[in-house]
């Protein structure tokens, strides 16, 4: 299928300010905004400071495709996602790529390592060679990230979470229904001393899901009794590392809660090595459904989301958008609660 430029329509976003029109909020030259963007020539640093804080204002990226094709967007659908180390991801771009594999598009990746700052780099630098499309995930950005994608006229998509005041579109699930949906098997199950091995508000989402486990903790008298955490998000390391502490810390702990199915996995190898019944002695939840969870010793209890799912849909609004199409700008995927053997 050959790809399709993008029609212009009622929804499609003013387009993306020009360098004259930077030069002019500037009130400098052409010229004189290439060479700060460029940093080459002769430019004072008052000049130059002025240029970028019009450029960070507008929300202005230089276009990087030359000649006769600045004005056309490539077949290019720019993708940029925090980790490649966690799975989770893996099988989200692996929902992108199988269904850009039929249009004639293809994905471009970057990886943010879940720092706001380096998805603002990478966000100018993907759009400067104009993409079709763009798909990012999460929903908490910096301004100037915010206000290049609202202005960059393609479609684009934020995914793994939802909001009623996406940029443009957004694929996801509620984070703080699915801590929640923990929370509450854990109180259902009779488990009330409970414990969190997790990352500070780096991981957004996973913090997102803490505050939904212990607010329905809180709704039935009860707390998160102990916790631990790191600054970055939690492997199976840190979390065979994490339940040891917490449990050294907190030995009265009856269940413990991980921000992810990886984290929990590596809990649970703890706890099968040193000789911790699961989940007489400790229950253990996590999330996301990976299949190796399912394929343990003990089969981890956790919230299934369909990754690949949501990949795939948010190539096809992409692509629906490109084509004229007019999807749904809020799009939300089921989660449902899988009960393992260590609950």
């Amino acid at each position: 299928m050959k790809p399709t430029r993008l029609k212009k329509t009622k929804e499609t976003k003013r387009d993306q300010p020009t360098l004259k029109e930077v030069a002019a909020a500037a009130k400098v030259s052409e010229m004189t905004v290439s060479r700060v963007l460029r940093e080459t020539g002769s430019v004072s640093k008052k000049t130059k400071a002025k240029v970028l804080a019009v450029v960070d204002d507008m929300g202005f990226v230089p276009n990087k495709v030359a000649g006769s094709l600045a004005t056309s967007s490539s077949n290019l659908i720019a993708v940029i996602v925090p980790s490649l180390r966690n799975q989770v991801f893996t099988e989200v771009l692996s929902g992108v790529t199988d269904y850009l594999d039929t249009t004639g598009y293809k994905a471009v990746i970057g990886i943010s390592d879940y720092k706001r700052e380096k998805e603002e780099q990478l966000v100018r630098s993907m759009l400067s060679w104009r993409p079709s499309g763009l798909i990012v995930s999460n929903l908490t950005h910096s301004d100037r990230t915010r206000k290049i994608m609202a202005n960059a006229n393609i479609p684009v998509v934020e995914m793994m979470e939802t909001t009623e005041d996406p940029v443009d579109f957004c694929v996801g699930l509620d984070h703080i229904k699915a801590g929640a949906l923990m929370a509450r098997h854990f109180i259902d199950q009779g488990y009330r001393r409970i414990g969190y091995v997790g990352c500070n508000d780096r991981d957004r989402t996973a913090a997102k899901r803490f505050k939904g486990f212990a607010a329905a903790l809180r709704k039935d008298g009860l707390k998160v009794e102990g916790t631990l955490e790191y600054d970055q998000p939690v492997s199976m390391e840190l979390g065979k590392k994490g339940i040891a502490a917490l449990l050294s810390d907190y030995p009265h702990l009856d269940a413990v809660y991980f921000p992810n199915d990886i984290a929990a996995i590596g809990g649970l190898f703890h706890c099968l090595e040193a000789g911790i019944s699961i989940p007489s002695s400790v229950a253990i939840g996590g999330f996301s459904g990976l299949k190796i969870g399912q394929l343990m010793p003990v089969p981890l209890t956790t919230v299934r989301v369909g990754r690949f799912e949501v990949g795939q849909r948010s190539a096809r609004i992409i692509v629906d958008r490109l084509n004229g199409k007019h999807p749904n700008h809020v799009n939300i995927v089921d989660i449902k609660l899988i009960k393992g053997g260590t609950t």
